[in-house]
This record gives C-alpha cells, sequence and structure tokens, in this order.
C-alpha cells in the first residue's frame, strides 16, 4: 500500500548513500583541513632522520644508563639503543622495539625519540615508572628501521612505503614469506633480501628478546600474532575447534604451536597473559581493535616481523601497535564519533593501499598520505607523543610484573 516495494527499495538505498557520502566527507576533512603546518610540506615539530640521531646522541650524553652503537651489513648501517643493560639483577625482561619499518610512517620514529626521554628519566610523572621498569628490564630500540625510504618521504615523496629498492621491509621475513607483485607490499624477490632486514635478523637472534613491540601508523590497533593468518593463538588451546583442521594443514607451523600450548603451561599463560594485557590499556591509550592482528584486519599479512619473533625466534610475547590514524577525529586515540563511524563503515580499515594507488594515478594530492599517517597539528603531535610512551611503559610493566609472579625475573623490588 502507498509507495510501491521497488520505490521503497531505492528511496532507502539513496537515505543510506547520503548517510554515508555525509561521513565519508567528514572523514575527509580530518585529512585535509588541519592547521599548524603549510600543506604539502613537512611540519616543523617533525625531525628529520639526522635531527632524531642528533637529538638521541644530545640525550645519550646526559643518561648514564643509555647506549647508542651501530649495526651494519654492506652499505646499510643502522642505529640501535640500549637503556638499563647495567642496571637491575641478573635475570632481565629483555625488550626489542622497532621504528620506523614503513618510511611514510613518521611519527613511528618520533615516538622511539619520545619514548628515549621517557627511559631517561625526563618526562617527570613517569621517571619513578621508568627507573622501576629498567629494574627489571634492559630495552634496546631500532628508532629508524628504513632510512633509505624515510629520506625519499622527507623529500617530498609522502606515500613512500618501502625502502629503496621497493621492498616493504615489514613482508621480508622469514615466516610464511609469500611472492606477490601489490606495489605497496613487494616482499622481495626472497625472504631476507634486503640488508636491512638481515641487519634486524642477525642482531635479534643474538640479543634473544623475550619482548617483541614493532610501531606503525596510518590506523589505531593494538596486535598481536598472528597476522599471515586468520586465527588467534589462544584459540588453539581448544582441541575439538573443527574449523582448525584446514589451518593446521595449511601452517604446519600452528600444529607445532599447539603442542607447545599444551606441554608447555608457561607458554599457554604467555598466550592469553598478552590478550588480557592489551584488554587492560586498551581503554585507556587507544580505545580500538585488540587482538590477533590476522583476525582483527580485514587482510593477512605474510612475513613480517612480529609473526617471525614469535614463531622463528620463540619470543615470549610480540607485538604490532599502529599509533595514529589521519581520518579519524581523535588522531591518536578513538573518540566516540570515530566509533560512530566505524560502525557505519565508512572508516576502513587501512584503506591507506588505495590512497597510495590514488595518488600515484594523480587523482590526489600525495601529502593526503602524509595526513593519514602523521598529525599536522603540533597539539595532537605532542599528545599522541605523549600517549603512546605512557602506553608502553604500562605495557612493559605488566608483563615485568606477570613475568615476575611467574618467578622468571630477579626478586629486586619492583613498583607500579
Amino acid at each position: 500500500k502507498g509507495i510501491p516495494t521497488p520505490m521503497a527499495t531505492l528511496l532507502v538505498f539513496l537515505v543510506g548513500a547520503a548517510s554515508a557520502l555525509k561521513l565519508v566527507n567528514e572523514q575527509h576533512r580530518h585529512l585535509t583541513t588541519d592547521e599548524g603546518a603549510t600543506y604539502g610540506e613537512l611540519p616543523a615539530f617533525f625531525h628529520k632522520t639526522e635531527n632524531i640521531y642528533t637529538e638521541l646522541e644530545s640525550l645519550s650524553s646526559r643518561c648514564s644508563h643509555m647506549e647508542i652503537s651501530n649495526l651494519s651489513t654492506g652499505k646499510t648501517t643502522m642505529k640501535v639503543v640500549n637503556f638499563g643493560a647495567s642496571i637491575g639483577g641478573p635475570k632481565k625482561m629483555k625488550v626489542l622495539l622497532y621504528f620506523g619499518e614503513h618510511s611514510r610512517e613518521m611519527i613511528s620514529p618520533e615516538s622511539a625519540l619520545d619514548f628515549a626521554r621517557h627511559l631517561c628519566y625526563e618526562k617527570e610523572d613517569t621517571a619513578e615508572q621508568a627507573k622501576s621498569l629498567l629494574m627489571k628490564a634492559t630495552i634496546r630500540m631500532v628508532p629508524i628501521v628504513n632510512h633509505d625510504g624515510r629520506k625519499l618521504v622527507e623529500s617530498g615523496d609522502f606515500c613512500h612505503r618501502t625502502n629503496a629498492h621497493n621492498v616493504d621491509l615489514n613482508r621480508n621475513w622469514d615466516e610464511h614469506w609469500q611472492y606477490s607483485m601489490a606495489a605497496e607490499t613487494y616482499p622481495g624477490e626472497q625472504p631476507f633480501s634486503e640488508t636491512e632486514t638481515q641487519i634486524l635478523k642477525k642482531d635479534a637472534e643474538e640479543y634473544k628478546p623475550n619482548v617483541f613491540l614493532t610501531v606503525h601508523s596510518g590506523t589505531l590497533g593494538l596486535f598481536t600474532p598472528w597476522a599471515y593468518c586468520s586465527t588467534d593463538p589462544a584459540s588453539l588451546l581448544e582441541r575439538s575447534h573443527r574449523s582448525h583442521r584446514s589451518l593446521l594443514e595449511k601452517y604446519p607451523v600452528l600444529e607445532q604451536k599447539q603442542k607447545m600450548l599444551y606441554a608447555d603451561q608457561s607458554v599457554r599463560s604467555r598466550i592469553t597473559d598478552m590478550k588480557s594485557l592489551l584488554d587492560e590499556i586498551n581503554p585507556k591509550y587507544c580505545r580500538c581493535e585488540a587482538g590477533a592482528a590476522g583476525v582483527e584486519l580485514p587482510y593477512l599479512s605474510p612475513g613480517t616481523s612480529m609473526d617471525w619473533m614469535f614463531d622463528k625466534l620463540n619470543c615470549d610475547y610480540a607485538f604490532a601497535f599502529e599509533i595514529y590514524d589521519g581520518r579519524s577525529t581523535g588522531g591518536y586515540k578513538y573518540s566516540d564519533q570515530d566509533a560512530l563511524m566505524i560502525q557505519e563503515g565508512s572508516v576502513k580499515r587501512h584503506s591507506c593501499f588505495s590512497l597510495h594507488e590514488e595518488a600515484a594515478n594523480s587523482t590526489i594530492d600525495s601529502y593526503d598520505c602524509f595526513l593519514m599517517f602523521n598529525p599536522s597539528k603540533e597539539d595532537k603531535f605532542t599528545g599522541a607523543m605523549d600517549n603512546w610512551s605512557k602506553a608502553y611503559l604500562e605495557l612493559f610493566q605488566g608483563l615485568a610484573k606477570i613475568e615476575q609472579s611467574h618467578g622468571r625475573l630477579s626478586n629486586a623490588t619492583l613498583s607500579f
């Protein structure tokens, strides 16, 4: 009665499309109207590569428990920074962090510099936390993994993600590495084809971390293994889960992990501890998806550093944090409005891949890539620095507390 069914269907479609368009326009507005920087130029509050190293050297000169050294293979050299090696007892948690695997994610190395300041007790509100943490943990960071690619971004190629050879360094690891011709995620001709990942592999094998974190941007998320398949390690505890059979056949390493879960209670507890700890810090620092990357994201990522650390190096805890989403109103932490947009479906996870292709075809200005991955307003920048340095501290404190409760760390006092 009244409007015929086809007409009613059309009206519903048009109303829905108008609503979606309004939300998408709102989303795009946050990419294009930020103030605080000249459009098309790197904001003055960002550091170029040499300036980050200069700042770290200056910090080291007044921070007795900080050491900087070089890692080299062939013509490639990267810096590594250690904190707290001479502090605390003999049984300490060993943390390894990577920043700047993807060159356009310029906020990531900035976060490394800010976190270094916290670890050197230069931030009054976290100095005691940092001192307590370093009694129980040695922290090692690579502040800029992708030097050559980052310099291309600094020169104005704001969409550049890969290294100078156009290889995605976070797809070049020998953990379910998979060949692809995709420009954004080209994994190289073979695993560890790049000198950057060769350096990192050798260093990680010598350092033997039991905690790993890699820091990215372009969305917000707190992720755990695995990125290469759509299952969560914790779900392997369910022997009767029939849906796992095909996965176990496709990925034999999952069957090995499942056996480890049942053979070693400590491994089982660490798997569940990773997720429960993220659930604790998420409402405070992110308000985003938290859990296995291959489950939470709508795509799979073979050959990542996180999965290699977890599966090949048998690192106890491995994480990948995404710390800035330029499409959102919150930027470094989702707001209530962002949550609504995600629910409506106008914010698509990592649509930055399509953004790069549009830029390559000159349909948008490549500076939109910068705005997607990095803040152009100084208040958003400083807010992100403070928020995520505190999140790292709380994450590592929580892990140290768990390890101490199981008797795997020295018995020196650790306050939280």
